[in-house]
């Protein structure tokens, strides 16, 4: 989706609200696991957030919108509690799908034309890894 659901950055402050109150009981009930959007020109990795606390049956989201553009990157105040990483740089992601239950997501900052490994994450489909619900958060 364009706009995302959850970011900590203040520009396009609660522009996905409406989308996130309409979508996210689907998402959550359906085991999605992870929402890519762009639209902030930045870098964000959210802890698993519903009705924005933290989580365990509900996805990652993931704000990758710094892939370039004229109007520069968001800055802003400091990292939240419910973002698991972020960072305003230019980068490019990269998604391996392993096999029907693994998948790799690594994050790439390309600052001054090196492409560094800033954040990565190892998904497990949760429908062939459910959680254990006496451990949720």
């Amino acid at each position: 989706m364009h706009s995302p659901l959850y970011k900590s950055y203040n520009y396009h402050y609660m522009e996905g609200e409406s989308m996130r109150v309409m979508f996210e009981p689907w998402i959550v009930q359906y085991k999605v696991d992870m929402v890519f959007s762009g639209h902030v020109h930045a870098y964000e990795q959210s802890e698993r957030n519903c009705i924005p606390v933290k989580d365990q049956s509900a996805p990652v989201y993931i704000t990758i919108g710094d892939g370039g553009n004229l109007e520069g990157l968001a800055t802003s105040h400091s990292q939240r509690t419910r973002s698991a990483y972020r960072e305003a740089s230019f980068g490019h992601a990269i998604f391996d799908i392993k096999n029907r239950s693994h998948a790799y997501f690594s994050w790439h900052r390309n600052q001054d034309g090196y492409a560094i490994e800033a954040d990565s994450m190892v998904f497990l489909n949760r429908y062939f890894h459910p959680l254990d619900d006496s451990i949720s958060a």
